[in-house]
């Protein structure tokens, strides 16, 4: 033991050209306390006695080691026998001794000791019967003591086994700690027996090992580890993952459960290790390369140290171990015993592919393009109906399929009944329908007098920016019409531009008006089933909804997004469609413009007695004699009072429940008062309600004089019921006597203020008033707001710029989510610049108060 000590502490000395017999004298670190020949050899025997088979290998290794490279010479130092022990012993005592050798021991540079991870010493009992390092010549008697408690200890031991504590096999480990890799077995490794491993256990476990036996086995790790070969990128990958996951397997015997990390599983393993210990494996780490070198180094001289009867123990415990599987990977997973960290692991892996797996699905899958319906010659598009295929044509970006039949044509014995849906194929096309063009219009009265139309005129167009079936748009359908006599579409005609801008999905059908449309007779109504007249094109409207519900989805729409979007008379339909039960689930919401705030309140047999004079006009006294008639002699015999009516001050004269009234209590579509189905909406069906500031400009009104001064105004207003009421200095404080303060005052008594009544009423309706002027008479006239939504609306002004944007994006945020923005929810919109929550009610307040309102309220 004290010959390894001096050459591992040794300083360089200078190559020399033949071998030496004996130890070059240097000062020693560490050592074992000096003693006389014979103790020391006493001490030996006793210990080689005790010791096992690897105690008597390890010796004579050590003593081989005394090879050293220094300046790429080597120099080779024999190996002294036992006889010569004595003789090395003495000069070593001698070189003590010397005074410069002992101020060049003390003037020496002491390494640090690195401590490696996971070989912590703790306090306590783990080391209690270690003897502590001496270091210099002052504590030699102290070493000398401790080492003969070492040999008693080691006595005492070897009669009777101490058991390890509890603690004993208790390690430490640290999941961030890189470990090393696996080593490559050796022919010595594969040679060692099964007892010295098992010594080395006891040896550690119960801290009674010798320094000199730890140096070797730091060393002979050290060695392997040199000769591992390098691994690759996935067995670099596996460090960290080895170092968190810990793998328990069981042994070959069943017996306990071993440590196995990186593939490596030893047989034993003990607990944490000394710090003497530590420190001498850091010797034996600096002297691997000189243990390299000598010969024996690769187990071949070793061998030969090795006693038979060890040889024949080794031969047998060989013998004894089951033979390794075939399938070493099979048996290590079927015997690997997860803990609960494994699962969560596991676990949270798997979870962390998956998420990333949709990720990737819905990065890659969800951005493709679009399947769309082939074009042809770059123009045409195809898709189909429930009655057949049809054909669009590509406009401004978008597709317009146009004139498509939605019901069976109202003629002959159909006539002035309601709308039946096309459910024979007898009204179906054979192949491809051309709806690249526009059909004929309902016949109808226009304002300036010209009457144009068709009977057959139940089609309806749709503009859609893709015909495809993913991602459904939401759809808008436009019932416009000035009155119940005509001018319908009017304004509210769709845009292939706005479609394809606003990803919205357009549908305008046809529908019948004048008598045709609204027109209940006694006659009627006894020819029909179930039993009623009137409402006609209520019903054309009812069949274009369940139209777009069956094949919407063929254009590229969502049937469970749709909106109807009426204006002014059209306006007036769709609110009493909103109050029907035969509309439930045909659309979601609706957006009224300007509509009349007047409905039928009379009973069905009191509507069919004041239509009696239709009979008259038209020269019939059946149902049969009026389907025969022309088209031109049923709108002939139209009384002028039916016709439409501009809006102004209400008359002195003025009877407002004398006026003709084209909506019926029919009983089948109309079965109660909007009024009463308002008062108890249940909140399902969702309405925005507005108008314009200038809703009731005609140009009849404008006309009346060549330019209206105060005096002409003042002159106006008190003609009109409210002079004879006596409010008109009042009125005139309220607005300006200009033109534009008295259209702004006939449209508050005519239709702003009655739907303002009736928003609120419902509890799921907003409303809102248009205040941004414009055009040449600088007001805000009744189709500033629907001009606005469908982009045809002349912006020349920042502020009508912003406006413009302002009522699209209130429009197409209703109509894409079904809701108003929070802020401005439930409250009277002012919609200038901006849509904000400030429209000032005071004059309707002041109108409700004297009874203008909803007396003379606006009746289509």
């Amino acid at each position: 033991m004290g010959e390894t000590d001096d050459k591992d502490t040794a300083p360089p000395t200078a190559p020399t050209e033949k071998p030496t017999t004996e130890t070059p004298a240097a000062p020693e670190p560490h050592h074992e306390p000096e003693a006389d020949p014979k103790e020391t050899e006493k001490l030996l025997a006793t210990r080689e006695e005790k010791t096992d088979d690897k105690e008597t290998e390890k010796p004579a290794d050590e003593k081989k080691r005394s090879s050293e490279n220094v300046n790429g010479t080597e120099e080779i130092i024999n190996i002294p026998d036992e006889t010569s022990t004595e003789t090395v012993k003495v000069e070593d005592e001698k070189a003590k001794t010397d005074k410069p050798n002992k101020v060049q021991a003390e003037e020496r540079e002491v390494k640090p000791k690195k401590v490696p991870a996971g070989a912590f010493k703790l306090p306590g009992f783990f080391n209690k019967g270690k003897a502590k390092e001496a270091d210099g010549a002052d504590n030699e008697l102290l070493e000398k003591q401790e080492t003969d408690k070492d040999a008693k200890a080691a006595e005492a031991a070897e009669e009777k086994p101490k058991r390890p504590g509890f603690f004993a096999n208790l390690r430490l480990r640290n999941p961030f700690a890189k470990k090393q890799a696996e080593p490559v077995p050796t022919e010595e490794t594969k040679a060692k027996p099964e007892e010295e491993e098992n010594d080395e256990v006891t040896a550690e476990a119960t801290d009674k090992k010798p320094e000199d036996e730890s140096a070797v086995e730091k060393k002979e790790e050290a060695q392997e580890t040199e000769q591992a070969p390098k691994k690759g990128l996935l067995d670099a990958l596996k460090v960290p993952l080895a170092s968190i996951i810990p793998k328990r397997f069981k042994s070959a015997t069943g017996e306990g459960e071993d440590d196995l990390e990186l593939g490596k599983r030893p047989k034993n393993r003990a607990g944490l290790a000394s710090m003497e210990t530590l420190d001498d494996s850091l010797k034996d780490t600096e002297t691997k390369d000189t243990v390299d070198n000598k010969p024996g180094a690769n187990g071949t001289d070793s061998e030969a140290l090795v006693k038979p009867e060890e040889k024949k123990d080794t031969e047998k415990d060989e013998a004894d171990e089951p033979a390794p599987s075939k399938y070493p990977c099979l048996e290590r997973i079927r015997n690997y015993r997860c803990t609960v960290d494994d699962i969560a692991i596991i676990t949270g892996i798997v979870v962390f592919l998956l998420l990333l797996a949709l990720i990737i699905a819905f990065t890659f899958i969800g951005k493709s393009d679009p399947v769309t319906a082939p074009i042809r010659d770059g123009k045409y598009i195809e898709t189909v109906t429930s009655c057949g295929k049809v054909e669009g044509v590509l406009e401004d970006g978008a597709f317009a399929f146009r004139g498509i039949p939605y019901a069976v044509p109202p003629v002959g014995p159909l006539r002035w009944k309601a709308a039946q849906p096309i459910d024979n194929i007898n009204y179906c096309w054979n192949e491809t329908l051309k709806a690249h063009n526009s059909t004929p219009v309902c016949w109808q009265f226009y304002a300036d007098g010209k009457v144009d139309g068709a009977e057959d005129c139940l089609t309806l167009d749709v503009i859609t920016p893709n015909v495809r079936y993913d991602n459904p748009l939401p759809v808008v359908v436009l019932i416009g019409a000035e009155s119940f006599t005509g001018d319908s579409p009017g304004k509210l005609r769709p845009s292939t531009r706005y479609a394809r801008a606003r990803d919205v999905i357009f549908v305008r059908p046809n529908f019948r008006l004048n008598v045709f449309g609204f027109l209940a007779l006694e006659q009627l109504t006894k020819s029909s089933h179930p039993p009623t007249s009137g409402n006609y094109g209520l019903s054309d409207i009812i069949a274009a909804l369940k139209w777009v519900q069956l094949n919407i989805a063929h254009f590229g729409g969502n049937p469970e997004s749709v909106t109807l979007f009426g204006h002014r008379a059209g306006g007036t339909m769709v609110a009493a469609l909103a109050s029907s039960n035969k509309t439930s689930k045909l659309f979601a919401r609706s957006w009224i413009s300007s509509a009349a705030s007047i409905y039928p309140g009379n009973p069905l047999p009191e509507s069919e007695k004041a239509n009696t004079a239709y009979l008259g006009r038209i020269k019939c006294e059946n149902a049969e004699c009026l389907r025969d008639k022309e088209d031109e002699d049923v709108l002939d015999a139209v009384p002028d009072t039916w016709r439409r009516i501009f809006p102004d001050l209400p008359s002195v004269e003025e009877n407002a429940t004398a006026n003709h009234e084209w909506l019926v209590l029919d009983g089948h579509i109309l079965q109660q008062h909007p009024a009463d189905v308002w008062s108890t909406e249940t909140g399902k069906l969702k309405y925005v309600i507005g108008t314009t500031a200038h809703e009731s400009h005609s140009e009849k009104l404008h006309l009346k004089y060549t330019e209206w001064t105060p005096e002409l105004v003042t002159k106006h207003v008190n003609e009109s019921k409210i002079g004879e009421l006596g409010l008109t200095e009042e009125a005139l404080k309220r607005y300006n006597a200009t033109y534009q303060g008295l259209v702004a005052m006939i449209s508050d008594i005519r239709t702003v203020c009655p739907l303002m009544t009736i928003s609120q009423k419902l509890l799921t309706s907003q409303f809102y008033v248009v205040t941004q002027t414009g055009g040449e008479l600088g007001i805000a006239n009744v189709d500033s707001d629907i001009q606005a939504i469908l982009g045809r609306y002349e912006p020349k002004t920042p502020e009508q710029r912003r406006y413009v944007s302002a009522i699209q994006q209130l429009f197409y945020h209703y109509v894409s989510h079904g809701e108003i923005k929070s802020e401005l929810r439930r409250k009277l919109l002012d919609i200038g610049q901006d849509a904000l929550p400030t429209y000032n009610s005071e004059n309707c307040d002041f109108w409700i108060k004297n009874d203008i309102v909803p007396r003379y309220a606006r009746l289509d």
